[in-house]
């Protein structure tokens, strides 16, 4: 069988990639559990924490699915597809510029103005509305219209290739970019590529055009006056007049108007027209929808630099994480007040007990964005474990080493206690005169729910506090405790 290559590996994959693999994995197995467990002893083989472990397992799943290889067609196909609508709308936009030009050559310039910046400022108008609606919270999509979403649809939906489960990676993909709330920046660093492109495309156009042939520009109007035409050049000729664009001026504007009355103006004043023309497009055009798409890059990027890896309360992920506990070797250590046949001793090294008033704090199995509760103690430094036997039996060692007198083990409160909690919760109380469990965040019903779970599973010993003044109360008043 032929090696997966680097590209497939879960090692050599992005975490926007095992993020969107893992979404489709788990929106696939919604409709009903995959056999995975090949794919569960390898990824715990495999990966050190249980975190790293559950993405593993969904990577190996949708390797098998071919998810990786949709995730490297859609980066085949997605540049050519941005470039394809690129090309549209400039022939689009350069389309109904052409259709205001006269049987003369002359060309309406309002009306050009507006055909080639109308759309643009519709869908621009649009983009702003849906990234306003997003940043205020609200559950407004206006983003499903933009070209960049429809860019993204016609890549998944792109028939060349396209596996068997390219919609459910679809669905994962927009779960994930809802979660995380970056659907306004992806959208809009395409859909700004596209008209960045769009416009550079038809500004080479308008340039060629201009340069190799002879073009009237004028204004003509049933109803308006020819100030309402000189106001609307000075307007939207200052910006362009600031970068250097020359523009008409309002007697250049005055004598315009008389083009239907056989005036003919001179070259000089068609070249400001053309200029400025082309230098509307440029400021009006280009040059915000590259701005906007350096800014919606640099927001995209920082969005994905933030991805979580797996939400460990999530219920689903917990019996994932259930199954590989299933899976450790098992103890070598037993709690002495229920002795087992055939137990092997602990292997811990000798150490007297800890000074009085020395004490630990262990992190069990805590959210990667979990903020740390207590306050730095250089003297008592917190040990962390994710997970894996490796972390359990590292903290395990340092705590036989000092063999603390009060030793506060942090949980997420959330999370539902399994045997592997219940199996590292017993070694580490041994190893300290008094322990305390602390479920971080947890409310009434939480606080019950571990309380009843030191009482099921015989650790009477433990005390239960549930914050940071009560966990601090109770390390400092050891001495209490002890009399």
């Amino acid at each position: 069988m032929t090696p997966p290559s680097p590209s497939l590996a879960f090692e050599h994959a992005s975490p926007l990639a095992r993020a969107l693999v893992g979404a489709a994995v788990q929106h696939i197995e919604s409709a009903g559990a995959l056999d995975d467990a090949a794919e569960l002893r390898q990824a715990f083989a495999a990966q050190p924490t249980r975190a790293a472990q559950v993405q593993a397992r969904a990577w190996l799943l949708g390797r098998r699915l071919g998810l990786p290889q949709e995730l490297a067609r859609w980066r085949q196909w997605g540049g050519w597809v941005a470039l394809a609508l690129a090309v549209l709308i400039a022939l689009a936009g350069l389309a109904a510029g052409r259709s205001v030009l006269a049987p003369d050559r002359s060309i309406n310039a309002v009306a050009a103005f507006v055909s080639l910046l109308g759309l643009h400022a519709l869908t621009l108008t649009v983009w702003l509305l849906g990234l306003l609606a997003t940043l205020a919270g609200l559950h407004v999509r206006l983003g499903d219209w933009s070209l960049g979403r429809l860019a993204l649809g016609l890549v998944a939906r792109w028939p060349q290739g396209r596996g068997p489960h390219a919609l459910d990676l679809w669905r994962g993909f927009g779960a994930v970019m809802q979660r995380q709330r970056l659907w306004p920046w992806l959208t809009g660093l395409i859909s700004h590529g596209i008209w960045t492109a769009a416009f550079v495309l038809t500004l080479a156009v308008l340039a060629f055009g201009f340069a190799f042939q002879t073009y009237r520009l004028s204004w003509q109007t049933t109803i308006l006056s020819a100030e309402f035409f000189q106001r609307f050049v000075q307007i939207t000729g200052a910006l362009p007049a600031a970068l250097g664009f020359p523009v008409p001026d309002a007697q250049a504007v005055a004598q315009v108007g008389q083009a239907g009355a056989g005036f003919v103006p001179p070259a000089a004043g068609q070249r400001e027209w053309a200029w400025w023309l082309m230098g509307c497009v440029a400021v009006y055009g280009l040059l915000p929808r590259a701005l906007l798409a350096l800014l919606s890059a640099w927001r995209w990027r920082a969005g994905v630099a933030r991805l979580k890896g797996v939400d460990m309360a999530d219920p689903e992920v917990q019996r994932i994480v259930r199954r590989l506990d299933a899976l450790e070797p098992p103890p070598a250590v037993i709690d002495a007040e229920h002795p087992g046949a055939g137990a092997a001793a602990p292997a811990w090294p000798a150490a007297a007990p800890g000074a009085p008033g020395s004490w630990r704090a262990v992190g069990f199995e805590l959210p990667p964005d979990q903020a740390w509760p207590l306050p730095p103690d250089p003297a008592a430094p917190p040990l962390h474990v994710s997970g894996s036997q490796a972390e359990r039996q590292s903290a395990l060692q340092q705590l036989a080493a000092t063999r603390p007198q009060s030793l506060l083990l942090l949980v997420h409160a959330p999370a539902s206690p399994d045997r592997g909690t219940a199996r590292f919760v017993r070694e580490a109380a041994a190893l300290a005169q008094r322990a305390a469990l602390w479920p971080l965040g947890a409310g009434d019903d939480q606080g019950a729910r571990w309380r009843d779970w030191l009482k099921s599973e015989h650790f009477d010993a433990v005390a239960l506090v549930q914050s940071a003044p009560a966990a601090l109360d109770w390390i400092a008043n050891h001495e209490v405790a002890d009399a």
